[in-house]
């Protein structure tokens, strides 16, 4: 299920990805979700030890399909991506997550050529903060501020798969978006402008 390093260098989300790109049916609790997760070696610092359960399914009346996630717990980890090895702030989940997943062909604006799938995970149940450190919020100003997240997106972008966190600013309302190169395992900030262009064709602001 997992796609290779070559595409997705961390173990956990190529799983992550491999399963949504499949929309295999699944419903795995704590044990037996430790049997599949203990080959991975990732880079992050995702509490484990808290999932209590991870499902995918087809929901038989709109026919979408559903992930949901469910903690012992509300939890706080790390943001997993760094800029200059450094993980810039938090990530707070409440104990409940579920998603509805939409995938569609996607076609990178400007370059025909370049085609491919892209899956907008929409956050139907549940709550994620993303709180930025304070320094970072005062040397960046207004790019930067604690976002509520609305969408996950996963799509490919020059090659690379992209990982896309959209939201509202937690202060100001604004659409906040935020990307992550998952082939290289880095935050891009700042994101050059045909990427953004790229996260507004795919999830434009009257969307959010």
């Amino acid at each position: 299920m997992s796609l290779p390093a070559s595409e997705v260098k961390d173990t956990f989300f190529a799983y992550i990805l491999g399963i949504i790109r499949i929309g295999a049916e699944m419903d795995l609790h704590n044990e037996e979700m430790r049997a599949i997760l203990v080959e991975f070696k990732s880079t992050l610092d995702v509490p484990f030890d808290l999932i209590s359960r991870v499902s995918q399914h087809q929901d038989p009346e709109s026919d979408d399909r559903v992930v949901a996630l469910e903690f012992q717990r509300d939890v706080v980890i790390p943001i997993p991506f760094s800029i200059l090895f450094y993980h810039p702030g938090r990530i707070t989940s409440t104990r409940l997550l579920s998603f509805d997943v939409s995938r569609s062909p996607w076609v990178y604006p400007g370059s025909p050529a370049e085609s491919g799938e892209a899956f907008d995970l929409v956050l139907i149940q549940g709550g994620i903060l993303v709180e930025i450190d304070g320094w970072l919020k005062a040397l960046f100003g207004g790019h930067l501020e604690d976002t509520w997240i609305r969408h996950f997106v996963f799509f490919q972008w020059r090659g690379s798969w992209m990982g896309m966190l959209e939201g509202r600013g937690r202060s100001t309302g604004r659409v906040k978006r935020a990307y992550f190169d998952l082939t290289k395992n880095t935050i891009l900030f700042p994101p050059p402008d045909s990427l953004k262009c790229a996260g507004s064709d795919l999830v434009p602001d009257s969307a959010s």
